[in-house]
């Protein structure tokens, strides 16, 4: 597939698994590198709102480089079963995110089905892998596609009010291979 073919998307899970405390807020910065449909460099800003102790809002706008330009969009997350005790957290995100291309734009439509678990190590040290397969459907003026990949990351705590990410994705349909890695603020 050629840069200019509107097939590619799914954006990255980023902090989407940690919650936000009711009624506070998140501002996370992700710098990202896609390997497939013409590779590219792009930079993603997200706003997470803390609507309940299980529920997130999030809003993306980013921009960047080869086929993929300007993308902006808005997801919430649900946990069905929280990360606590020796239970991992399962949940579920609902995103809809527009993509500007190199020369087409594209609408998706995604759940990403979760899975994510909080670890202390050293009584200070605490990390959060979380496994994701985004899936959906993404549209352009004459034709949709499914969509799909696979996203594997971890968030590290580094202090009381940030947290630093790193996320890989495989393409698996009409979407990309992208690494990623970011900073968060929680407020």
């Amino acid at each position: 597939m050629t840069s200019a073919n509107p097939e590619r998307g799914c954006a990255g899970v980023f902090n989407m698994p940690r919650f936000v405390t009711p009624g506070m807020f998140a501002i996370g910065i992700e710098p990202e590198l896609t390997f497939s449909n013409g590779a590219g460099m792009g930079f993603n800003a997200k706003y997470t709102h803390g609507m309940t102790d299980m529920s997130n809002l999030i809003a993306i706008i980013g921009t960047g480089s080869g086929a993929r330009r300007l993308r902006a969009g808005a997801a919430w997350t649900f946990d069905f079963f929280p990360d606590i005790e020796g239970q991992p957290g399962i949940g579920l995100g609902v995103q809809s995110i527009y993509w500007r291309l190199k020369e087409s734009g594209r609408f998706d439509l995604t759940l990403l089905p979760y899975i994510h678990k909080t670890f202390v190590s050293g009584g200070t040290h605490e990390f959060e892998p979380f496994l994701s397969i985004p899936f959906g459907l993404g549209f352009t003026t004459d034709t949709y596609k499914p969509v799909m990949n696979v996203a594997l990351g971890c968030m590290f705590k580094g202090s009381e009010h940030l947290r630093y990410s790193i996320e890989v994705a495989v393409a698996i349909l009409n979407s990309d291979s992208y690494v990623s890695g970011g900073i968060v603020y929680y407020y």
